[in-house]
């Protein structure tokens, strides 16, 4: 028996496609039983647990110890560091960690390792200011004041904090 297609000889793909199918036919015998839906699995609320809120400005664990200011650049005061310590946890933190101790978006502060600066004071407040459009080593951009509305007081702060935490590590 010659299978005829369209006017002409069915062609053999055809053919296996149309036996394969055969057997998928309503009330056909074997295969696999008819699924009507798929539900997403159920997950047990306990599996994921709430992440802990995190106001700006603290930190997640024991409270932050207050970085000291040690050999202060021309201009720089401890108050400087201390309202720069606040602010680095509103925007900062989210990219370079808290207390400046890096995360997979950004690198860490809290060492003498520079990037795309030599890590002098005002090399700092500039890169806050102007941000990172091409890093070397990390995936995205930091944006000017790394996308928060701080104003240049608030950038000078945050550079003297993030001056005054690389002088807290080694390397």
């Amino acid at each position: 028996m010659a299978y005829v297609f369209r006017g002409r000889p069915a062609p053999a793909a055809l053919l296996l496609a149309a036996a394969l199918l055969a057997g998928c036919e309503p009330g056909a015998q074997g295969g696999y039983a008819k699924i009507s839906y798929r539900g997403d699995p159920q997950v047990p609320s306990h599996a994921y647990p709430e992440p802990p809120t995190v106001v700006p400005g603290t930190s997640v664990g024991a409270a932050a110890a207050k970085v000291v200011l040690a050999n202060p650049p021309a201009g720089v005061t401890q108050a400087m560091v201390d309202e720069g310590q606040a602010s680095f946890g509103t925007v900062c933190s989210a990219c370079h960690g808290q207390n400046g101790t890096g995360s997979p978006a950004g690198p860490a502060l809290n060492d003498r390792a520079w990037l795309n600066i030599g890590g002098q004071y005002p090399e700092i407040v500039t890169i806050i200011n102007n941000g990172v459009p091409n890093p070397k080593q990390y995936p995205g951009m930091m944006p000017p004041k790394g996308g928060g509305a701080f104003d240049d007081t608030q950038v000078r702060s945050i550079a003297a904090y993030v001056y005054a935490l690389s002088q807290q590590g080694g390397a």
